[in-house]
Order: C-alpha cells, then sequence, then structure tokens
C-alpha cells in the first residue's frame, strides 16, 4: 500500500509541477536553489516595459525613465540602473543580468540605433502580454486533457484490477508511466508552441520548412519589420544587415545575410540582395519589394507588408488555439483507452 501510495503522490506532483513553479517560484527569482540568481531573473514585466516606453516617448533619458518606473522594483533593478547611469545602453544592461534573450537584445539595439526604442518596448510588452494570454487559454482547457489521464488510470486500474488482481503492480507502474509520458509530450508541445518568434527562425533555418506561411508572415513581422525601421532612420542597407546578423545563430542565415550585406554595399539592389540570399519568403514579396524600391518607397513598404502579414498570423494563430486542445482530447482518449482495454 505504502508503494501505491508514493508512485500515486509522483504522479500527482509530476502534474501539479509545472503549474506551482510557473505560478509561485518563477515571478520571485526563485528556483532550484531557493535564492535569487543572476541568470535566472525573470524579464521584465509587461507593465513595466510600458512605462519605460512612454517614459523614454516623452524624451525622458532611459537612466531617469527606469529610476521613475516600476522596472526599479525588480529584483536586478537597482544593479541595471547603476549600469545605465555608467552609460551602458539600456540592451547592454538588461542582457547582462538575463532579461532579454541574444536576439531581443539585437532587436532592442538597433532600436535604440535609429530612434525606436520606445517601439521595441512596447512589442516585446504586447508579445509578452500575448504569449501569457495564450498560455492561460491552453493551459486551462488542457487542464481536461489532464482530468482525462487521470480518469484513465483510475478506470484501468479497478477494471484490471478486478480481473487480474496478480497483475495488479505491473498493471499500477505501466499505467503511471503512460500517464507520465503522456503528460510530458503534452507539456512540451505545449512549451514549443508558445515560444517567441526568434526560437522558431532558429529552428526552421536549422532543419527547414521556410515554406510554411507561418514563418513567412512572422519573418515579415520581426525580421523585414526591423530593417523597415532602419532604414526608414536612413540606416544604410548593409549597415542594417550587418547589425543584424546574429539574429538567427545558424550558419546558413550568417552566410546570407553577410552576402545580402556585401552585395548591397557594392551597389546592388536591396530587394534583389535579399531575394538571391533567400532572405525574402516569397517570390510575390520579391516582386513587390522590387517595384516598391524602384519608387524610392521600400521602407514604408515593408510597414505596410508587415501590417498584412500580422493579420494573417493572427489568424493562424486563433485557428492553432482552437484546434490544439481538441487534438489533445483525441491523444488522451487514446492514452487512457489504452490504460482500460489493453
Amino acid at each position: 500500500m505504502e508503494l501505491v501510495l508514493l508512485h500515486l503522490l509522483l504522479f500527482l506532483s509530476a502534474l501539479l509541477r509545472g503549474y506551482c513553479s510557473s505560478r509561485f517560484l518563477q515571478p520571485l527569482g526563485i528556483w532550484k536553489t531557493g535564492l535569487p540568481s543572476m541568470r535566472n531573473y525573470t524579464p521584465l514585466s509587461s507593465q513595466q516595459l510600458r512605462e519605460l516606453a512612454t517614459l523614454a516617448s516623452a524624451g525622458v533619458s532611459i537612466a531617469e525613465a527606469w529610476e521613475k518606473s516600476s522596472a526599479k522594483d525588480h529584483l536586478a533593478g537597482n544593479s541595471v540602473l547603476a549600469l545605465l547611469k555608467r552609460g551602458r545602453s539600456l540592451s547592454e544592461a538588461l542582457f547582462q543580468f538575463g532579461l532579454l534573450s541574444p536576439s531581443q537584445k539585437i532587436v532592442l539595439a538597433a532600436a535604440e540605433n535609429c530612434g525606436e526604442l520606445s517601439a521595441a518596448l512596447l512589442r516585446f510588452a504586447t508579445d509578452n502580454e500575448n504569449r501569457a494570454a495564450h498560455k492561460k487559454l491552453l493551459s486551462s482547457k488542457m487542464r481536461s486533457a489532464y482530468l482525462l489521464l487521470l480518469v484513465g488510470w483510475g478506470s484501468g486500474m479497478i477494471a484490471n484490477g478486478v480481473a487480474d488482481p496478480d497483475s495488479i503492480g505491473s498493471l499500477f507502474l505501466l499505467n503511471t508511466a503512460k500517464c507520465l509520458v503522456a503528460y510530458w509530450i503534452l507539456r512540451q508541445l505545449l512549451k514549443m508552441g508558445l515560444q517567441d518568434a526568434w526560437w522558431w527562425f532558429r529552428l526552421v533555418w536549422k532543419y527547414g520548412g521556410r515554406g510554411s506561411s507561418n514563418y513567412q508572415y512572422a519573418f515579415i513581422i520581426h525580421w523585414l519589420g526591423l530593417l523597415g525601421s532602419q532604414l526608414r532612420a536612413g540606416i544604410d542597407a548593409s549597415t542594417a544587415l550587418t547589425a543584424m546578423q546574429g539574429l538567427i545563430p545558424v550558419p546558413a542565415y550568417r552566410a546570407a545575410i553577410t552576402n545580402a550585406a556585401c552585395d548591397t554595399e557594392k551597389g546592388r539592389p536591396l530587394s534583389v540582395s535579399l531575394a538571391q540570399n533567400d532572405l525574402l519568403p516569397n517570390q510575390e514579396l520579391e516582386q513587390v519589394f522590387s517595384a516598391a524600391e524602384a519608387s524610392g518607397k521600400i521602407a514604408d513598404n515593408i510597414k505596410h507588408q508587415s501590417l498584412l502579414a500580422q493579420q494573417k498570423l493572427d489568424l493562424n494563430i486563433a485557428s492553432f488555439i482552437f484546434w490544439s486542445p481538441k487534438l489533445a482530447y483525441v491523444f488522451c482518449a487514446v492514452v487512457a483507452s489504452s490504460m482500460v482495454f489493453f
């Protein structure tokens, strides 16, 4: 009986671990050691990012904005403020304390360079809010799938235990293992689905899939959007591309953007350079960019294309959120049935 209770407690703790750690420990910056760590500071909240963006757009220096906003209450707040007062940029200060990913640091640094720091901070805040909302919605729907696993586990134990009492021990271990594996698979898929765009770009450039519509829409929004903001600020194409070289840490991407930067520096049109190095998602966009560059309005056209892509991507995300719980129910129903009938 003690063994049965022990395994049951282990199973339940695994189900609750992700919920409890994300809800109670991560916001405090407390992890396995129980103490705040420089490497494990939680990112700035959406509210803190929006406050910084508002103050920065009003012309307040970033050090003063940090001191006046709720960002100063962050666990790393005083340390970041000290760096800002020494003249370090916001991107450098945040990255030093693990508050930005390498890709986010490059995005923020480029925004600082072209005078769009406020817009970049607002983009970070919006992305955080969207991911948090999607996670909350999907997690609430996935609870039914997890419950289905527990029902299948209990039903299998009762039905098969009555039919063959001698095999109750091995059956318990087998069904518990099935539940844990199914739960782990669902958690990993959910975690992957909620990663930011730069994580997916790295995956796609490394393993393939640049023909998918979701990649194309996201690439237009984030990558081309960043390029367009630099061009609107008067930064030449070669310099703008060079600044974006570290966004996707994959050799194929680095080679493509290096070649494109060299081509534009030699006088080749930007649209041609991007197209020949596979930095434009599709042929339709290549034609649009070529015409826009000929008219001298490529930066404005990139902004327009980003808005259109955002609308299409939002529809695809909504479809994913609608269908993914249903597919999870089917998956859990199959696993639950295997525990009862097999």
